[in-house]
């Protein structure tokens, strides 16, 4: 096959899909036969999720690289699915199982997510740069533009805003023209979130920003990843793939890579075989292959490849290119409990909630993604104990709760990663729980930094199978420190005065359950996952367990990058897909920054700020 004249970026997409989704699929160039394939491109990008097609999108703007994807996914119209998945048994948890909810079509889990647009706070993403070392740029200061670049704010209606209070920071969002991801608030609200809304601002120390996307945490009102003329979801597929037909872009659905070829430690291409099947094919990248897969399946690819720990390796049977003991590890993400109610005397149907005042309304109801308004907490507004928790997790042995062959290098990340959580459970504002204000009041509140890490593996006796994900959770007993904390919390806002006239009574647990007894409920009923993976492929220096240096390149390779959310070091105190989206919009840029300086200046220029 003859090689393409323009540059050509080939994206080997694990791809996912969404709900609410237009009639018919109009997109880049979709290939169904490997035989259609170039011989080589420019960048082969391996997923089509949140991250691969954000970026392969960017990339191939300007008509000067050009896209390929190898999906193993699905592009149906209207149909969300996900991996059949589910982890092993979890010890801390009564050896229950969890499955492991991640999207498998073109848009990765943004087809499949709840929609929520936050961010979490500037101290947890200065914890990054503190984590990646000297100069590092994944800072506060260093993202926010990025953050305003991938997505396009819809300010909420004026009535809605009147009647809900409703506030935000027009210098903390962009209308970029072509960014096609939008944050959006529904043109209605649901009057019944107003009781809640007005107790919860009460607790002591509960702080009101203008715009918890600033930086900031406590009670404040935040979009959702919604079409502000069809309120359908926003995703990365419409906003990244739909409509978009470009030379330069192509995607191979139905294939699934399955590992990185090199020339020594120099990514050349990937191999790949149709979803299901063993023949293998290959595509050659002339100047990078960009791993995208997600946190569970980058690790997968990066292992069989090759490149990880080389214990592992050597017992699958695959030749070591980079003893990278990194890889698969330092696993983390959200969890949450649930709590339930009743009430003697409720006034609201049989969930036992207040109902909220008569509003007149232009907009519907129809369109509300809950959660617009939620309360993000730092464990100093939750107790004053806070000291002595930090204290207790601060002073454990870093190995003590990490898998018994941990290499050194893992260990000595998770020290800096102990040393930077133990200022944010100190830190007033970083999110350590997430009250969600719903109506009917929907009490899963999740726990936005876990203090167990788990483990991504290869199956050494079958590689090619799904990954062995092990969530570890509760294995470090500072994790159940912080969700009785939680409980707490939420027993005193239940019981705070705006809700005595309801006479709320805690149905589960039950307030008489405590000490041992909490303990023994917690490890029974807690949900190890809120879906949002993170970590895997840390970006932190190789001395740490890092996989990925700052620029996202993979340690001790050239021309291998990994862009998604497995290169977080830290779980973000927020729903991941902001996030996601902001690091394929930074990567974008650090791909491209020896082509001209102009090019930084114009990008970041573009990404214009609201005005009011």
């Amino acid at each position: 096959m003859r090689l393409h004249s323009r540059a050509a970026i080939a994206a080997s997409t694990l791809a996912h899909f969404a709900i609410g989704l237009p009639s018919r699929i109009q997109e880049a160039n979709i290939i169904e036969r490997a035989d259609q394939v170039r011989d080589s491109y420019d960048y082969v990008i391996a997923g089509g999720g949140t991250a691969g097609l954000t970026l392969a999108d960017r990339l191939t703007e300007d008509g000067k690289y050009a896209i390929i994807k190898a999906s193993d996914g699905r592009n149906f119209p209207t149909l969300a699915t996900k991996y059949n998945l589910t982890s092993v048994p979890q010890p801390g948890m009564k050896n229950r199982t969890q499955d492991i909810f991640i999207g498998c079509a073109v848009g990765g889990s943004s087809t499949i997510n709840g929609m929520v647009l936050v961010r979490g706070t500037r101290s947890e993403y200065d914890g990054w740069s503190e984590l990646g070392g000297p100069n590092s740029t994944w800072n506060w200061k260093g993202i926010i533009p990025y953050f305003r670049k991938a997505l396009h704010f819809t300010p909420p209606q004026d009535d809605v805003v009147k009647n809900f209070n409703m506030t935000w920071n027009p210098d903390s969002w962009g209308q970029d023209p072509n960014t096609k991801i939008y944050a959006t608030f529904p043109n209605a609200q649901s009057p019944n979130i107003i009781p809640m809304y007005n107790a919860l601002k009460k607790m002591p120390n509960m702080d009101m920003p203008l715009d918890g996307a600033s930086g900031d945490n406590g009670l404040f009102w935040h979009p959702a990843s919604l079409d502000p003329k069809t309120y359908f979801r926003s995703y990365a597929r419409t906003g990244h793939f739909d409509n978009i037909t470009r030379s330069n872009f192509d995607v191979l659905q139905g294939y699934k890579v399955k590992k990185v070829l090199f020339n020594g430690t120099t990514a050349t291409g990937v191999q790949y075989t149709l979803r299901g099947g063993n023949t293998p094919m290959t595509v050659t990248a002339n100047r990078e292959v960009i791993i995208s897969a997600g946190t569970i399946h980058t690790p997968q690819i990066l292992q069989r490849s090759g490149v990880g720990p080389k214990a592992l390796l050597a017992q699958a049977n695959i030749p070591v290119v980079v003893d990278l003991p990194g890889v698969g590890q330092n696993f983390q993400d959200h969890a949450y409990i649930t709590i339930r109610y009743n009430c003697k005397s409720c006034i609201q149907r049989s969930k036992g909630a207040p109902l909220g005042p008569a509003l007149t309304q232009s907009g519907s109801t129809n369109t509300v993604v809950n959660p617009n308004l939620s309360a993000w907490i730092g464990l100093p507004t939750m107790t004053d104990d806070y000291e002595t928790l930090a204290a207790k997790y601060e002073g454990q042995d870093p190995a003590a709760y990490l898998p018994k062959d941990s290499d050194p290098t893992v260990i000595a990340g998770y020290a800096a990663f102990q040393k930077l959580h133990a200022k944010l459970l100190r830190t007033k504002n970083a999110n350590w729980m997430w009250m969600p204000v719903n109506d009917p009041p929907n009490f899963i509140i999740p726990m936005m930094h876990t203090l167990s890490h788990g483990t991504i593996n290869i199956d050494p006796a079958n590689p090619d199978a799904e990954p062995i994900v092990d969530y570890r959770a509760l294995s470090n007993p500072s994790d159940i420190d912080v969700v009785v904390e939680i409980v707490k919390y939420h027993r005193k806002f239940m019981n705070s005065s705006d809700f005595q006239q309801y006479e709320p009574k805690e149905t589960f647990p039950g307030t008489d359950v405590n000490g041992a007894a909490l303990e023994d409920w917690i490890r029974r009923t807690y949900t190890p996952t809120v879906f949002h993976p993170v970590g895997s492929a840390a970006k932190r220096p190789l001395e740490l367990g890092g996989v990925v240096n700052e620029e996202l390149l993979v340690h001790g390779t050239q021309k291998l990058r990994v862009v998604d959310a497995s290169i977080m070091p830290s779980s973000p105190g927020a729903n991941t897909q902001s996030t996601v989206y902001m690091i394929a919009e930074k990567v974008r840029i650090l791909i491209l920054h020896n082509r001209t300086s102009q090019l930084v200046c114009d990008y970041l220029t573009s990404s214009s700020r609201l005005r009011t």
